[in-house]
């Protein structure tokens, strides 16, 4: 393990909190982050429950402990985000200390959120007129729905990029980056990163992703918009789950390192986890329609997107 020095900020909210006896006082140790204006430690130190006791820690234990948790996320100093994570995992152990995973999902959506913000004040291109405006298409649904399908031959026809979010995990598998903590919040901001370019170029993009939550879908959208883009939605549904159960058992996509299909009871999964979309959009049935008509009425929605 790599012995990481504190930043000035956590060297200084310790040296308030520590003890004559080496030992850092727990309670008091949250009571100071939850104030600590610089960086995310105080929202984090909100969402996640933090047991008090045991009543206090060594410092060099916590040190050590919030060191390998800044090592995990790549970073070159221990910041106060890492000292909560570090106490977590220092009680890993126990019944108190069991939080740690959430604790972890929920830092990793706290840095996406923070990510996300700084796309969005991105300045937007020099407008050249309502025609020549960039279009975003977010092609979304669970597995099996044939959103893959509508999105390549919808980028064939109006030669725009699809931007598949099994493809840029993929990418990253070889590295050994990916967890059950931060492989959804990467997966978006990839793609938000790969469409925000495309739009700082003045040029147009599809999303090809499950797009299950509303918060991502609002994203996709601000960004496009606030970056002089016109979005299109477009939510892909299949009302025969036996086509769609043959699809994913047949189907092979060639993704380089990644599955070539998901299970039926991970399909199931992300039907509870599908928000419902109340924001106009387009909603196109594999099952009821061919790829064929699906694709015409996209192409109809795009080339009036901007009536």
């Amino acid at each position: 393990m790599i012995d990481l020095p504190l930043d000035q900020t956590a060297e200084r909210v310790l040296d308030e909190v520590t003890g004559s006896d080496r030992s850092v006082l727990v309670e008091h140790l949250w009571t100071r982050l939850r104030t600590e204006p610089t960086g995310m430690v105080a929202e984090l130190v909100s969402r996640i429950d933090l047991p008090t006791s045991p009543t206090s820690i060594d410092r060099t234990v916590l040190l050590e402990r919030a060191g390998r948790e800044a090592e995990l996320y790549g970073d070159v100093t221990v910041r106060c985000e890492y000292l909560p994570l570090g106490w977590l995992r220092a009680l890993s152990d126990t019944d108190t200390g069991r939080g740690l995973a959430t604790a972890r999902e929920k830092f990793q959506l706290l840095r996406a959120d923070w990510a996300l913000a700084q796309y969005e004040r991105l300045t937007p291109p020099p407008s050249t007129g309502d025609s020549d405006r960039p279009v975003v298409v977010l092609v979304a649904g669970v597995p099996g729905t044939g959103k893959s399908t509508v999105a390549e031959r919808l980028g064939r026809v109006v030669n725009a990029p699809v931007f598949s979010m099994d493809w840029q995990l993929g990418a990253v598998v070889g590295f050994g980056v990916l967890r059950p903590d931060n492989r959804s919040p990467m997966a978006e901001l990839m793609m938000t990163s790969a469409v925000a370019r495309q739009l700082s170029l003045g040029m147009s993009a599809i999303i090809d992703a499950t797009g299950h939550t509303r918060a991502q879908r609002i994203q996709w959208r601000s960004i496009t918009e606030r970056m002089g883009g016109r979005f299109v939605g477009v939510e892909c549904v299949c009302s025969d789950e036996k086509a769609q159960r043959s699809r994913l058992e047949a189907r092979s996509r060639g993704i380089p390192c990644w599955p070539d299909t998901v299970s039926w009871e991970h399909v199931q999964h992300m039907k509870k986890l599908w928000e419902p979309w109340e924001e106009s959009h387009l909603l196109l049935d594999s099952a009821a329609n061919s790829p064929e008509e699906n694709l015409r009425r996209v192409l109809d929605l795009v080339e009036g997107a901007g009536q």
